[in-house]
């Protein structure tokens, strides 16, 4: 089976980063980012996140444009994507309203020793998917989700999640924000180890958008 198109989107300062170093809740983006940041969940068949994100966000992603929820419900679609978090400690407040968003299909990929700690969450109806730690985890995720018949996936963050899901990701949607956050520690993009000089994620310019002081960014990924 095919491996699902995987597209990310984030929000950036001019130096890089997605959020302070010490990770409070700050939008980034205008009312234009949001716009399309709907777009693009309107065009997913599922969103996956990171622990961070959703310790962030605490609700799950919907589609909150209306005209757009519509769309998807004509096309025989639900009206939000399913949401997939990725969390290997499975350690979160119970009181989330992610864990009790009933009408959204959720997802929780975890590690053995997770899958412990979210009794309550599988109980409030989320599906727990447990990963074998030897395999890939991005590789594991994506098989699983075209096994559902998931054709595209939308990865929104964090940094730490785009790096593990890097060499899968086929687009790369960027709005450059109006500002400078700084911090060596503060997430990026993109986190993790990093690629070695000369092993660089290569990518196309596709697309530029401007809209007020934001630019729309997209990226094709180059394959070798």
């Amino acid at each position: 089976m095919d491996e699902p198109f995987v597209y990310a989107n984030l929000a950036v300062t001019l130096d890089g980063k997605i959020a302070s170093f010490d990770r409070e809740d700050f939008p980034l983006g205008s009312k234009a980012d949001r716009l399309e940041m709907d777009r693009l969940r309107a065009k997913a068949d599922a969103v996956i996140w990171g622990g961070e994100t959703l310790r962030t966000a605490r609700h799950p992603a919907r589609v909150r444009e209306e005209s757009l929820v519509s769309e998807r419900v004509e096309r025989g679609l639900p009206p939000h994507p399913a949401n997939a978090l990725i969390t290997k400690s499975g350690d979160f407040p119970e009181t989330l309203p992610w864990f009790s968003a009933e009408e959204i299909e959720r997802l929780i990929f975890t590690a053995p020793e997770g899958a412990s700690r979210l009794g309550a969450a599988r109980e409030a109806g989320a599906e727990i998917v447990v990963l074998d730690k030897a395999e890939s985890l991005a590789g594991q995720v994506l098989a699983y989700l075209g096994e559902r018949g998931m054709k595209n996936v939308l990865i929104e963050g964090g940094g730490s999640l785009v790096w593990e899901f890097a060499r899968h990701i086929d687009e790369f949607h960027v709005t450059l924000t109006p500002w400078l956050a700084g911090g060596a520690s503060a997430p990026t993009l993109m986190d993790g180890p990093g690629f070695r000089s000369g092993e660089f994620l290569g990518l196309t310019l596709e697309e530029v958008r401007r809209e007020g002081d934001e630019l729309f960014l997209r990226y094709k990924a180059k394959r070798e």
